[in-house]
């Protein structure tokens, strides 16, 4: 049976906004970490954000294959072939990488963010997505714990990492919020049985893990920032930095879209 079959119009459409939001992350995040490669302050980060980059485009082929069963939308088509304006992401994942702070920061707090939902579509009822969740979730449990390392690593570095680290937090956390922005087809997917929670409604959730995680390595968790203050990336509110990216990413495939890699 394809995927969704036994949901509502309503449902199956849901879930394909859904899925393609979660792709569009993995991607975006993605092609940015393997942006690291030769440029990371170590030769094992080098290579490990290397792994964690190939990791994270995977999944997101996963989940386009996904929409492709709903859709019949190639994936390629749909990395590739939308403008920024139908990106899904959260816009804090299309910024660029800045300082080794800032994306340790953004790292572990992506990650985090990506676990809570991983947690929710691993009880799923659609065994198909289920058991994508399940694998997913076993390789992002590495990249959590490669982000949790470096927390801790640069709150012990002396003075400047541990002030450059807090800094990278105060702006990520502030535009976290974006990673949990409301979309009006949330309930759908939780009348139907897809996932027991709201993906906005996992804010708070991350704010005390966060919280957590954060103060056993002596940094604080920067406040709240209003529901209204968050960049909204999951209705294409996007910035300059994804349509340069989205150019970058796209420009093999748009020299023949028809090819077979």
């Amino acid at each position: 049976m394809p995927l969704g079959d036994e949901l509502s119009a309503e449902g199956r459409a849901a879930l394909g906004e859904y899925l393609l939001l979660m792709a569009d992350d993995e991607l975006v995040i993605g092609h940015r970490d393997s942006e690291w490669c030769a440029f990371a302050p170590l030769i094992e980060e080098d290579v490990a954000f290397a792994s964690i980059a190939q990791d994270e485009i995977s999944h997101a082929a996963l989940f386009y294959e996904l929409i492709e069963s709903m859709r019949g939308l190639g994936r390629d088509q749909l990395a590739f072939g939308r403008p920024a304006s139908e990106m899904r992401n959260a816009t804090l994942l299309e910024r660029e990488n800045g300082d080794w702070a800032f994306t340790i920061a953004r790292h572990y707090l992506y990650d985090l963010a990506d676990e809570l939902r991983l947690e929710q579509l691993a009880k799923c009822h659609l065994p198909t997505l289920r058991a994508v969740a399940e694998r997913i979730r076993r390789e992002e449990h590495y990249h959590l714990e490669h982000g949790a390392m470096w927390l801790v690593r640069l709150s012990r570095g002396g003075s400047e990492a541990r002030s450059r680290v807090q800094a990278a937090l105060e702006r990520v956390v502030r535009e976290s919020r974006g990673l949990f922005q409301p979309m009006a087809w949330e309930q759908i997917l939780v009348a139907e049985g897809v996932i027991a929670a709201r993906p906005s409604h996992l804010y708070q959730e991350f704010r005390e893990r966060a919280g957590t995680a954060l103060a056993t390595c002596g940094l604080r968790m920067p406040p709240d920032v209003p529901p209204g203050e968050h960049p909204r990336g999951r209705t294409g509110g996007h910035t300059p930095e994804l349509r340069e990216l989205l150019q970058t990413m796209g420009e093999v495939w748009r020299s023949d879209p028809t090819a077979s890699w």
